[in-house]
């Protein structure tokens, strides 16, 4: 895996110096680390930086709960989040995925394989979300471009133009291409081929 680049969210000292300790134990994935004591300073560096992943801690002087998940994920949604706490409350911790973390850690059960794994999975994870975000706008674009095409097109039977929406008569290759980013190739078919041949040997 190639060099990550996290954000820890954290404003008690002892936690982030053991956080960035657990990281240091792991050799198998560098990272690229960078720390915030308050949600305004996060943010901050979040908008001057391109980060892969925030660890969160849940209870900032200036943010608490899961207005602090809300607040991350809703300015950053393309990056991986996992919150990290020291509260025992299972359902914070699902409300936390269902806003759109990655994962949820306890701190006093953190672990450095505990913690390499969570951020190996929530990557996995945000790639695959990402995905399928990705996939599901190339489907829409897809059927907006069929609809522009659909019902029935006024073209002209001489010069085979078509008659657009506005009551101008286009040339059917700037028609195509006002209507979708498909690009018209010219070729020419076997009929028309065999048509020119016996007219350039006439």
């Amino acid at each position: 895996m190639d060099k990550l680049s996290i954000l820890i969210v954290e404003d008690n000292q002892g936690d982030l110096v053991l956080i960035r300790e657990y990281l240091a134990e792991q050799q198998t994935c560098p990272y690229d680390l960078m720390a915030a004591g308050t949600l305004k300073s996060a943010l901050d560096l979040l908008a001057q930086h391109d980060f892969d992943l925030v660890l969160l801690d849940l209870s900032l002087p200036d943010s608490f709960g899961l207005d602090t998940v809300r607040r991350v994920i809703t300015s950053y949604p393309d990056i991986a989040v996992i919150v990290l706490t020291g509260l025992q409350d299972e359902d914070m911790a699902l409300q936390s995925v269902r806003y759109g973390a990655q994962d949820y850690l306890e701190k006093q059960y953190l672990s450095p394989v505990m913690l390499s794994k969570s951020i190996r999975y929530s990557m996995e994870r945000k790639r695959s979300v990402q995905e399928k975000d990705d996939l599901l706008h190339d489907l829409t674009q897809a059927l907006k471009k069929i609809e522009s095409l659909e019902g029935i097109l006024p073209m002209c039977v001489s010069c085979k133009k078509i008659l657009d929406e506005n009551h101008h008569w286009q040339r059917m290759e700037d028609y195509i291409r006002q209507s979708c980013s498909a690009e018209v190739l010219h070729l020419v078919c076997p009929a028309c081929r065999t048509e020119l041949e016996k007219d350039a040997a006439d």
